[in-house]
């Protein structure tokens, strides 16, 4: 038996999702179409909550949108590879989330690929470009009107009288903007069925949906980037999105480190982390101005070691070595006592012919048995500084085998290219022995600048480390001012590539070497 007090309820329920299918029939503003439901329901004496009030709705469109069509058992399945815009970096046809902390450049990269990409050039900071260039939509809220015309100046997407010219056919701006409201994604998505296969910048999300006053730290904040992309799939639209980093979070995955809710990144496809390569220490400002991109998502991972200067960005190579070789450099030069000396000696004994060494051989430099050797070289394995490569076999005359120990050093090509852009007329290479912080005329064919000998190999050095300079380095290679090479002095086999005079690295102030003694004593054969 049912209760007739149940039955009445269910029939006011029915009214409500009835109500809700003529609200969405009539009224396109979301907004008005919550508030007329909540008003009806107040007038059927059934008062309800927004958000029961927006489910409603969206129980009402999934009725009028339907069910689509699923892939049946037996039916053929899309084995298209992954298609790229950028190889590694931004994929075609999907939702891209490009996180970043403000000023580190989302929007000078984004605008340099578009700018390479139009201008037909095959790579851009070593990855592919896949395709010509189609139209180029920017929704850029964040910024004025003048910031884009200096990106887009730099990059040549203006022409001589200042129009905006390239593959840019619209740009929203701060002083002209577009929200993602229900009608700026429908505007969209009407550009984008008129423009198939377009590709749309949208910076920054937050300034985007600010307007909507959507709280960053509900699951809701991914709603209109989901409704965005659902709305651009269908025409084969590529979406880029920038979004900011939190306080807290400042390197890691773009995952951790995107503000606000982890809906939003968890909505994109492919996610891209840019930040600092070396962040500054309290207080201190920003010297070291290279910066590490990073994506993550459903293709393959890229990294790469990028920097932002005068005439745009340059690739330093992979990022991957460089930051091994970075975090070995930093680890070695923390060691101290047992642990210090035998590192050394075996950098010595490998840039001596690569030999390999034996725990008993290292007794003999420490100074201690084999007990405390070995607790040092696994706790010098621990940090990644060294590891076992094969064992010495026992002499005939018997024994326990012996273990051979290298060192993992960074490698000699690591951070050693400065690296190149493309072949366009913009300033397509890094000018070379030129730093962009100098004060002198660049030169031809690199170098430093004319009338100044460059520093010989073996000069006395300081490097720029963590805020400090630091002695106890000598030149390798400086024929390039602005890609200089040292060595770390007394084991050649430690290196540091891609230095920049008077920025990175400079003369010594103080002399590294240990003053010779004074002589007490003079002999003299004859002195009988």
């Amino acid at each position: 038996m049912i209760p007739e007090s149940l039955k009445d309820h269910k029939e006011l329920l029915n009214k409500l999702e009835q109500h809700a299918n003529i609200v969405l029939y009539n009224e396109e503003d979301a907004l008005r179409r919550s508030q007329l439901l909540r008003l009806y329901a107040d007038e059927v004496g059934f008062p309800i909550t927004e958000k029961t009030a927006a489910i409603l709705l969206l129980r009402a469109q999934g009725a009028v949108s339907g069910v689509c069509l699923p892939r049946m058992r037996g039916e053929k399945m899309d084995t298209t590879p992954t298609p790229w815009v950028w190889e590694g970096v931004i994929m075609a046809g999907t939702f891209n989330l490009l996180v970043a902390p403000p000023k580190v450049g989302k929007s000078a990269l984004m605008v340099g690929m578009i700018s390479a990409w139009f201008h037909g050039e095959e790579f851009y900071l070593g990855q592919r470009l896949h395709g010509n260039c189609p139209n180029i939509y920017i929704v850029g809220t964040d910024q004025p009107e003048s910031d884009w015309h200096t990106l887009f100046k730099r990059e040549g997407l203006v022409d001589r009288e200042g129009n905006m010219a390239g593959p840019v056919e619209m740009l929203w701006h701060t002083g002209a903007p577009l929200h993602l409201t229900e009608g700026g994604i429908a505007h969209l998505g009407e550009i984008a069925a008129a423009n198939p296969g377009s590709f749309f910048l949208l910076d920054s999300y937050h300034s985007c949906v600010a307007a909507l006053g959507i709280d960053e730290a509900t699951s809701a904040f991914d709603g209109p980037a989901r409704q965005l992309a659902e709305a651009l799939a269908p025409h084969k639209a590529t979406l880029a999105m920038i979004h900011h980093t939190n306080k807290s979070v400042s390197g890691g995955n773009a995952t951790n480190a995107s503000r606000g809710s982890n809906a939003l990144p968890a909505a994109a496809s492919l996610t891209i982390l840019m930040n600092w390569f070396k962040q500054p220490a309290e207080g201190q400002t920003q010297n070291d101005y290279r910066v590490v991109l990073k994506t993550q998502g459903r293709a393959k991972g890229t990294t790469l070691l990028i920097e932002l200067q005068d005439d745009g960005w340059i690739h330093h190579g992979d990022g991957e070595s460089v930051l091994a070789a970075e975090a070995i450099q930093e680890a070695s030069d923390e060691l101290q006592g047992r642990q210090a000396d035998i590192f050394d000696y075996l950098c010595d004994r490998w840039a001596a012919g690569e030999f390999p060494v034996t725990t008993t051989e290292l007794q003999d430099v420490a100074k201690c048995n084999a007990s405390k050797i070995n607790r040092a070289l696994r706790a010098l394995e621990k940090k990644s500084l060294a590891r076992q490569e094969g064992q010495l076999e026992p002499l005939v005359s018997g024994g326990r085998p012996q273990l051979l120990w290298v060192p993992n050093t960074p490698s000699l090509e690591s951070g050693e290219n400065r690296g190149t852009r493309g072949t366009t007329s913009r300033a397509s290479y890094e000018i070379r022995g030129y730093s962009p912080f100098s004060l002198s005329s660049p030169t031809s064919g690199g170098g430093v600048a004319e009338g100044v000998l460059p520093p010989t190999p073996g000069t006395p050095v300081e490097l720029h480390r963590n805020g400090d300079w630091s002695n106890g380095w000598v030149v390798v290679d400086a024929s390039n001012a602005d890609s200089v090479k040292a060595a770390k002095l007394g084991n050649t086999n430690i290196t540091v590539g891609s230095l920049r005079w008077d920025l990175d690295v400079r003369l010594c102030q103080s002399s590294p070497f240990k003053a010779a003694p004074e002589p007490t004593d003079i002999y003299d054969p004859f002195d009988f």
